[in-house]
Order: structure tokens, then C-alpha cells, then sequence
């Protein structure tokens, strides 16, 4: 098959769960059929590029990924008018990322023009927090989100908890979750230095890790590694609290894997997560993971509550008491048995099947 993801975001010039879950299908997929994906030119040289097998094309120029603390729409705009030279090829067929919504529409003509299943891979069904997050233009958020629902032959769900937000809109939804390559984690030396909690992300308000920070019982050690909207609020708190908080931006992904090898916890306290990749790839390290317990956190349905982690409440108190908790080593095999079932190779199987039942 000849197969093209579409995909403001690239891994691994923008490192987040999404963009991260077509690298990884996209490398192994390559092994049988040709991949291609579109995207935003985050890089320097040639527009068109080749990355573990993959056709990486680079069709507008970069723009800042958020505008404030929301999604840039002139960003958004410019990557939806920008889809061109996907009409130059043949494919079997197209696969877009969810986010940020406006490019599904080129995308949606494109494979009606050339006779094409479209696929949209869905994260997250926001609902009503279009109305926390647009004010009170959340209607329109909510109308583009039914459309994009609507106009896909097929929504790939990467989350039991993502699938049951779409079944009051379609019920032809499959399920293919996002997973780790548990071969590279296990070749992975811990690092030498340890952290009692450890936040890996964005920095943006969803994710709460103001929470966090207050949670951090006197004398422990927080690393945040990642960037984002938020960090130079959240360093002024650190220093206000007084807490031992290292702030670092993202990381070669070995590096990354190595500090959460050492870490004795991972913290991921978002009201919302689409999937939660990094708490899976913290598990598959034998780190046990504290998440909170809000709806739309889809990383709370990877903890077994006392084997591998802890479920708690969104505030400074539960999350301190899940810190408190934590016994790696007693956590430390069940954490890795609860990631095995999520391996890259399983999955990007179970997604050509997929595929394959369209073509």
C-alpha cells in the first residue's frame, strides 16, 4: 500500500504523542508499503526528506504552534491551504491527524477527487471545553469537531475513553491505541541521577503542573522537562514555594528514557489526555505513574490502582499522597507487564488491518 499521514506536526523535529505515533507506525509500516507524510517544514535543507524509511515532505513554512495559551489558527490556516502536493501522488491511503481540525477538509476533497479512503486518527473528543476553550465561540469549535467526525470513512481511536466520547456521533470506530517500542526502553541505561517525580510535556494550563508543583512535599526533587505557553509562569511559582524543581527543555529520546528509568515516579496530573503516551512509556521503564482522575484523562485507563501507580484527584494533597506512596520496586514489574500489550509492532499490525479492510 502507499499510504500518506497528514500532520502539522512532525517527530522528530516536534515531539509530542501524536506526531510520535506516526513515526513509530510509519517506520515499521515502511517495512511493506510506502509512507509518506505531509507536514509543516520544521527543518532546514531540502523540503522533501527521507527519516527511517519514511517520505517526509515539507509543504509550508513554520509557524508558532500556539498563539497565547490556544492552538494558532493562522497556523492552522496556513497548513489547510498548503495541502497541494498531495494531489501529486497516488495513494492508497490518507491518514490525518485530528489536530488542528481545519486541514481534514482539504484532505476530505483530496480523497474524494482522487477516489481514496480518508482516515482520521482522533486523540481526543473535546465536547463542551470548546466553551472553556474559545469563550463563546465554543459552538464553532464544536460544529468543526462533529464535521471532522463526520466527513472520515474511517476514526481510528487511540483510546477506549476517546472511543466512547465519539459513539453518540458514529459507532464505525476502531480502535488502535498508541504504544512504546519496548525493545529500545529495555536497551536503555538508567541515568545516573534520580528524581522523586518527574512531568514530561507541554507546558500548558490542561496539564496542571502548578498542581504539581504545589503537591511537592518538602525536601523532594521535580525535573519538568518540556516547553510550552506556561514555563515562565511555573518557574516563577517554583521560586516563590521554594521547591527543588529542575526545569529542562525536551531532550535527545534516549536521554529522555533514562531519566524516567531513574526517576521514582512520573507525574502526569492533565484533565485531559487523548492517550497519555508518556505514562506508558514510563511504565514500560518500570516507573510507576500518578495521574488524576478527570474525564477526559485517558492515561488514568493505564493504571491499576496500587500496581503499577495511582489514580488520584486533581489536587495538591491527593497527588502528595500518591508521592508519599509510591514504592518503586514493589511497582516496578507490574509497571512493565501493564505497557508489554502496547508494543509499536503489535500495533501498527493491527492499523494495516485497518487500512487493508478499506482498500
Amino acid at each position: 500500500m502507499k499510504i500518506a499521514y497528514i500532520s502539522d506536526v512532525i517527530y522528530p523535529y516536534v515531539k509530542g504523542g501524536a506526531e510520535r505515533r506516526i513515526y513509530e507506525m510509519g517506520r515499521r509500516l515502511a517495512a511493506d508499503d510506502e509512507i509518506h507524510v505531509f507536514g509543516i517544514k520544521w527543518w532546514t535543507g531540502n523540503s522533501d526528506t527521507e527519516l527511517n524509511g519514511i517520505h517526509v515532505h515539507g509543504i509550508c513554512k513554520p509557524l508558532a504552534l500556539y498563539a497565547g495559551h490556544r492552538r494558532s489558527l493562522k497556523e492552522a490556516l496556513l497548513f489547510a491551504s498548503s495541502l497541494g502536493p498531495v494531489l501529486k501522488y497516488d495513494f492508497d491511503i490518507i491518514d490525518c491527524n485530528q489536530f488542528p481540525y481545519l486541514h481534514c477538509f482539504p484532505a476530505r476533497l483530496i480523497s474524494q477527487l482522487k477516489h481514496i479512503p480518508l482516515v482520521i486518527t482522533w486523540h481526543e473528543c473535546w465536547g463542551h471545553y470548546w466553551y472553556e476553550y474559545l469563550g463563546s465561540l465554543g459552538f464553532v469549535g464544536k460544529l468543526v469537531e462533529k464535521a471532522t467526525l463526520k466527513m472520515a470513512d474511517r476514526i481510528v481511536a487511540v483510546s477506549e475513553n476517546t472511543k466512547d466520547s465519539i459513539k453518540r456521533f458514529r459507532t464505525d470506530v476502531s480502535l488502535v491505541p498508541n504504544g512504546v517500542d519496548i525493545s529500545y526502553i529495555n536497551s536503555v541505561a538508567p541515568a545516573k541521577l534520580s528524581v522523586d517525580a518527574l512531568f514530561v510535556g507541554r507546558l500548558i494550563p490542561e496539564k496542571h503542573v502548578d498542581v504539581l508543583i504545589r503537591a511537592m512535599p518538602a525536601g523532594t526533587t521535580l525535573s519538568v522537562i518540556g516547553d510550552g505557553p506556561e514555563r515562565e509562569r511555573l518557574v516563577e511559582l517554583s521560586r516563590k514555594l521554594d521547591k527543588n524543581v529542575q526545569f529542562t527543555d525536551a531532550l535527545a529520546y534516549s536521554e529522555l528514557i533514562g531519566i524516567m528509568k531513574a526517576a521514582n515516579s512520573l507525574v502526569l496530573p492533565s484533565s485531559r489526555e487523548g492517550f497519555g503516551i508518556v505514562a506508558l512509556e514510563a511504565l514500560a521503564c518500570g516507573t510507576p505513574v500518578i495521574t488524576s482522575n478527570a474525564k477526559k484523562n485517558a492515561a488514568a485507563a493505564l493504571i491499576s490502582q496500587g500496581k503499577n501507580g495511582f489514580v488520584v484527584s486533581l489536587s495538591p494533597d491527593q497527588i502528595r499522597l500518591g508521592l508519599l506512596e509510591i514504592n518503586k520496586e514493589e511497582m516496578k514489574q507490574a509497571a512493565r507487564t501493564s505497557a508489554a500489550q502496547f508494543d509499536w509492532n503489535l500495533l501498527s499490525a493491527r492499523l494495516r488491518a485497518v487500512y487493508q479492510s478499506l482498500v
